[in-house]
This record gives C-alpha cells, structure tokens and sequence, in this order.
C-alpha cells in the first residue's frame, strides 16, 4: 500500500507537469506498477527448527549423520574462539532458521545466522558481530552436502520475502528491519549468476542502486536527510571533515546514500559535498 501511494502521487505530478514526454511517462509508470506487483506478490520465509547443530558438536557418526555440513566449516573457528577465552561450546537446542524457497524448485533452502545458534557457555558475547549484527547465510543442500547462495545482511534476515520469478529462475529476495513493520528501509537481492548480492535499496520509497563507494568525506557543514530532494527531512547535522560510507547513488540523481557511522541514522547527502 504504500508503494502503491507513492505511484499514484508520481502519476498526478506526472500528468500535471504536462511537458513531458508521453512515451517517457508511460515507462515511468510500467516500471513503478511493476514494482508495485512484485512487492505484493512476496512469500515470507517461515521459521525451521529442524537443523541439528547439536550433533555438530557429537562424535563423528553423528557429524557425519546429522550435522549440517555447512556449520562444520566455522566449527573449528568457534571453538577455538570460545575455549580460548575459558568457554564451552555449546549448540542452541532446538536451532533456528528461515525456510525459503529462492528457485521454485519445492526444496527450501535455508537462511541462518549460524553464530545465533552456537552459545559459548561461561563467556557470553565472544561471537558478538558489533552493532550491524551477524550475517546470514543463505544455504541450498545438494545431495548430502551443502552449498552456500549468498550473505543476507543481519537487519534484512528474518521475514526476508521471496519475490515472484520466472519459472526456472532465482527469485529476487527483499527484507529489512529485521522483520518489524512498518519499516523504512527495505534491501533487495537478486542472483548474480553466482550468488546472492545486495543490488538496490528502497528507502522510504527512493529507490537507491548499491554501489559501494568506500569511505569518502564532507567538503563543508551539511546535514544528512531523508530524500533525495531540497525538500529531505534533516536526520543529523555534520561538519565538514566528517567521514561517511557511501552505500548506493538515488536514482533520482545528484545525491548519495550515506551511513555517518554503523549505529548512524543513514540518509542522503549531495554527491557533489562528498570527495575521498
């Protein structure tokens, strides 16, 4: 619905400005209805207490049996970790993850953030991610064995949607907010050939393209907002010097998407104020 707000204000705006090309603004709206259609039609991934993480950390018949394979690959790493600080490791009984099913193939692949699953009993917070959260990862079982499709930021993880797509083809996956609504950010990805990558991001309704541009910094005093126009809301005020992430360019133009800091407000800043 509030897609579907904003492409009937841009069509009244459209249509009031007059001097557009008609072709144009026909285009304009076929790819915003489009848009629309595909955040409706989203099938939200369910919760799965099925994976045994515990037998990850049994004898070998049962590592061999019963474990994921996946989770034995940072086994080694986590446990290293946990002893080394005097802990023990211990499996999250029962475990939790998403099902989803990103190809329409009717086998549902799994999301899971693998370090929520494993505690380490006696230091609490040695797997701790800092506050963007620990990734997701996005597993698909082939056989007997497992085969990674991607990273889901933390935030976009749980309720992630499965989008609708063409029979044979990978679905675009979109979430955020760590699955409360409303919510004002919302990160989609799409299949690049070879996994999962995070491609634009929809930002109460200003659609940005992900393009990292490293770390850049204001060339005067100005003041990150919430849209990509003279008209933005001001979330934050900076002076010149000021370092920022440059997450993704607006479509709109002439305005990037920043992140001031990992616990920041993000927003928009003119492209123009910014230089490496």
């Amino acid at each position: 619905m509030r897609i579907l707000i904003a492409l009937l204000a841009s069509m009244v705006v459209l249509a009031a400005c007059g001097g557009g090309d008609k072709a144009d603004v026909t285009r304009v709206n076929k790819s915003m209805v489009a848009e629309v259609d595909k955040a409706a039609q989203g099938v939200a991934a369910t919760i799965t207490k099925r994976l045994d993480f515990e037998a990850c950390l049994g004898d070998d018949e049962a590592q061999a049996t019963r474990c994921p394979s996946f989770a034995l690959l940072s086994l080694d790493y986590l446990n290293a970790q946990c002893t080394g600080g005097g802990g023990k490791l211990k499996a999250r009984v029962p475990s939790e993850a998403w099902s989803l099913d990103v190809d329409g193939d009717a086998s549902a692949e799994v999301l899971v953030d693998l370090v929520n699953n494993f505690e380490c009993e006696g230091v609490p917070g040695v797997f701790a991610c800092g506050s963007t959260g620990c990734p997701f990862l996005l597993e698909k079982k082939r056989g007997e064995s497992w085969v990674e499709l991607g990273a889901i930021n933390a935030d976009d993880g749980p309720g992630i949607q499965v989008l609708k797509a063409d029979e044979g083809k990978y679905a675009e996956l979109v979430g955020g907010c760590g699955g409360k609504s409303p919510c004002s950010e919302y990160t989609h990805y799409a299949w690049n050939g070879k996994a999962y990558v995070r491609t634009w991001i929809d930002f109460k309704d200003h659609p940005v393209d992900v393009a990292s541009g490293g770390i850049m910094t204001l060339t005067q005093d100005t003041s990150v907002i919430d849209a990509p126009n003279k008209r933005g809301q001001v979330l934050e005020e900076y002076p010149a010097g000021t370092a920022m992430i440059v997450i993704g360019n607006a479509r709109e133009g002439g305005y990037s998407f920043v992140s001031p800091c990992n616990a920041c407000r993000r927003g928009f800043v003119e492209t123009a104020l910014l230089q490496k």
